[in-house]
């Protein structure tokens, strides 16, 4: 029942959604849409001269979540299950599924969509906007192992979490030239940061719970907290699509170029918005703090005898992150002492600012250094071969140069099934193999209706069938289409 109700907490945590693949098609086929050409929002940006006339998208969502430990399949066999007793008919070895997480508990969760009439192609141009948002949590084995076995004397463990908030939006307008055979496009893109939140470590060993049998329970936590509220900045993305014959078509993408969001006081969110942003949300722009609890042998007898102030502490307070020890004209031994000034794994040190004056705080004049959100660049290689009665295979091969925002530098082949032969429900199938051989599968199904075209998409993670999925990603979107104008 504990683990039933920790996975559920889970989820529920986790409410918060964002994906770069915002369309079904690229949903369901991964990077091997960026030469499908059914929905006009494709990876590669050569694709919007494919388009003539006006493409409107009137609404479009993505949304998804996924893990590195349950499925549906998995849940099914430890609900209800006895973990103890192994002459039960539903008993369930422990360690089979303590095994499952040896790198932690990962959940990621995401969700993206449009403004109402933000997505825009007239003939060779296209305009488009719309809002993402990335959360991740994690947590090590050792809390895991803690709540399936109970506390052993004498073992430490860690319980170090992590976790990040990322919500920007990204207004881009492009433009497609076709010239015979080959076309050539260009996006730029304007990236609004709106909320940005982490919760780091001080250091590895910073957070631990451990049972000795002389004295009782001990265990601390301890956090730093860095939150930020506007940021700015731009990116590109450049693509070429080559029609080699009617049958055979190539494709070449690179997104995201220069791509960064820097979260400082610089930009339209913060200075439009901040007081009622501050007012309204615990958010602060640029603000770290400094979370602290610490249990000090807890036992049977303390806690008759003893008040509970002095068995357990929390500490909160906001600091200032400096890198230049040398900066700080004061008697740092002193500081380190009152717990004034921390120091962290990083090279850093936390100043504590709440018993200082704003003045004296600006006349140390610290180098303190704004958040920096990498916006990942993509590498795109495609292949699309054409066949009679309207199907059509991609092929594609694409890559990171980064590991942020869930990108990853490890090379993902993708490939893609596209049925047209239905004049009105065009139908895709899309796999895809990532880094340690991971497989993932989608499926997408449209229905046109005059101008109007309606799609749905699905992704399973890690798994070729719902049931082994560990996540899910689905899209829908609702195209209105003319002829050529």
């Amino acid at each position: 029942m504990i683990l039933k109700k920790y996975i559920f907490l889970i989820l529920l945590l986790n409410p918060i959604f964002s994906a770069f693949y915002f369309n079904p098609e690229n949903t369901s086929l991964s990077n091997a849409s960026s030469l499908a050409f059914n929905d006009f929002r494709s990876i590669n940006a050569a694709s919007i001269s494919e388009h003539q006339g006006l493409t409107l998208k009137l609404f479009g969502i993505n949304m998804g979540f996924d893990n590195n430990f349950l499925s549906i399949s998995k849940y099914n066999d430890i609900n209800g299950a006895n973990f103890d007793d192994s002459t039960d008919p539903n008993y369930y070895p422990k360690s089979e599924f303590y095994d499952l997480i040896d790198d932690g508990l990962q959940v990621n969760s995401h969700l993206a969509f449009n403004l109402p009439f933000s997505d825009i192609v007239f003939n060779n141009i296209s305009f488009h906007n719309r809002i993402y948002s990335i959360s991740d949590l994690g947590l090590p084995q050792s809390f895991v192992k803690l709540i399936l076995y109970g506390n052993e004397p004498n073992e430490i463990y860690n319980l170090s979490s992590s976790s990040s908030i990322n919500v920007f939006s990204e207004s881009s307008i492009g433009y497609s030239q076709k010239i015979k055979n080959i076309s050539l496009g260009v996006r730029l893109k304007y990236l609004q940061g709106l909320a940005y939140g982490e919760l780091l470590n001080l250091s590895d060993n910073s957070s631990y719970f451990v049972t000795d049998t002389t004295i009782g329970f001990m265990g601390q936590a301890q956090y730093l907290i860095n939150q930020a509220v506007g940021g700015s900045g731009f990116a590109m993305d450049l693509g070429l699509i080559y029609h080699n014959s009617p049958e055979l078509t190539y494709g070449i993408s690179i997104n995201n170029l220069f791509g960064k969001i820097y979260w400082d006081d610089n930009n339209i969110t913060y200075n439009s918005f901040r007081k009622n942003i501050t007012n309204s949300l615990p958010l602060r722009h640029n603000e770290k703090q400094y979370f602290s609890i610490l249990l000090d042998t807890l036992n049977a007898m303390n806690i008759i005898s003893t008040p509970l102030n002095q068995i357990y502490s929390i500490e909160n307070f906001s600091v200032i992150e400096f890198y230049d020890l040398s900066e700080i004209p004061l008697d740092t031994d002193s500081l380190f002492n009152n717990n004034s000034l921390i120091e962290t794994e990083y090279g850093s040190y936390l100043l504590k600012t709440q018993d200082l004056s704003t003045d004296f705080i600006n006349s140390l004049n610290l180098k303190t250094q704004d958040y920096i959100t990498d916006y990942p660049t993509y590498l795109n290689l495609s292949v699309r071969k054409d066949f009679e009665e309207g199907i059509a295979v991609c092929l594609s091969l694409s890559t990171s140069f980064s590991n942020a925002l869930r990108s990853s530098e490890k090379w993902k082949l993708s490939s893609g099934l596209l049925f047209n032969r239905f004049k009105n429900t065009p139908i895709t199938l899309g796999f895809s193999i990532e880094e340690k051989g991971k497989i993932n599968s989608g499926f997408s199904v449209g229905y046109k209706l005059g101008p109007a075209f309606i799609n749905y998409g699905f992704n399973f993670k890690d798994a070729i069938f719902l049931q082994s999925a560990k996540g899910i990603d689905y899209s829908f979107s609702i195209v209105f289409k003319t002829n050529k104008i």
